[in-house]
């Protein structure tokens, strides 16, 4: 599919280049428009499920989408995160809008830019149907609720990682198998805070994943109080949070694709924790020292 989108976009590209110089300005400028519109409608069919998926889903009455895997298409297509990422809450793939699910080397991932976090429980075979409020592993994450100065939030965001509860553990990355049915809680502070039930319902030929979902609970949207000072240790020593120097980097790493990153800032540190690609540790750490201007604690791993 991949090879296919890329000669159709090429294509495109070589007739138009060859009629160019017979073109006015407006008559180029108008034809720019009219071939972002043609790739927009490709990306759309790309992106979307098929008409057997679409089916399939109303059937069994969910909602239905698939995510791209990120190491194929990010950066490939023209929407942000390639596809790889969705919002239950505004319904784009685009990572900017409420990112609250991506999809990278088969894992099903939660909690990306800032402050945010989530947490992924893996159901097992479990009917789609049967998952509710009270289910074993579902209820922890309907009655849970998060903290909302930043340094607690901090602490929690590193323990989405492995969270154990009462025996069950809580993750925020996990495998995606084909058949399962997992529960997702994604909070995004100032945006929102949901909680769904999905499924696996099969994996195509590319490598990305045809999801059946259904909401299970929308929570109060988490408001995040920043700049506090939080005591370092049982004495006098404090440390002030530095969340406008966080956004900064944060978005600096974003825009070089690093969505996996999370950032923790003080008047004295950065802290860097989260994945990279194999071979771009370095680049990364450039970007956060660059933007950051001051000593980088790196916590990352390469995948």
């Amino acid at each position: 599919m991949r090879f296919t989108f890329s000669i159709l976009i090429a294509g495109l590209f070589f007739v138009s280049i060859s009629n160019a110089q017979e073109l006015s300005r407006e008559q180029k400028l108008q034809k720019i428009t009219e071939l972002n519109n043609q790739i927009k409608t490709l990306e759309n069919d790309v992106i979307s499920p098929t008409t057997g998926d679409l089916k399939a889903v109303q059937k069994e009455g969910f909602n239905v989408i698939r995510l791209l895997p990120r190491e194929r298409y990010d950066h490939k297509l023209t929407i942000q995160g390639g596809g790889s990422y969705y919002s239950f809450t505004t319904g784009s793939h685009d990572y900017q809008k409420i990112a609250q699910i991506g999809l990278e080397q088969n894992n099903l991932k939660v909690g990306f830019a800032g402050a945010n976090y989530g947490f992924i429980n893996d159901l097992g075979e479990m009917s789609l149907a049967d998952v509710t409020k009270e289910t074993v592993g579902v209820s922890f994450l309907v009655n849970y609720r998060p903290p909302t100065d930043e340094p607690s939030v901090r602490i929690e965001q590193r323990k989405a990682w492995n969270y154990e509860v009462d025996g069950i553990s809580y993750k925020s990355r996990i495998p995606a198998i084909v058949g399962h049915s997992y529960v997702l809680r994604a909070i995004s502070f100032d945006d929102a805070d949901i909680l769904v039930a999905l499924k696996v319902h099969r994996k195509d030929t590319d490598g990305s994943l045809i999801i059946f979902w259904k909401n299970i609970e929308n929570f109060e949207t988490p408001k995040l109080e920043r700049n506090k000072t939080v005591a370092k240790d049982s004495e006098t020593t404090v440390e002030t949070i530095d969340s406008k120097t966080a956004n900064a980097v944060q978005n600096a790493l974003n825009k070089r694709g690093f969505f996996n990153v999370s950032v923790e800032a003080t008047i004295e540190e950065i802290v860097m924790r989260g994945t990279v690609p194999k071979g771009k540790l370095g680049e990364a750490v450039r970007v956060v020292q660059e933007t950051g201007n001051r000593k980088v604690r790196n916590e990352l791993t390469e995948q």
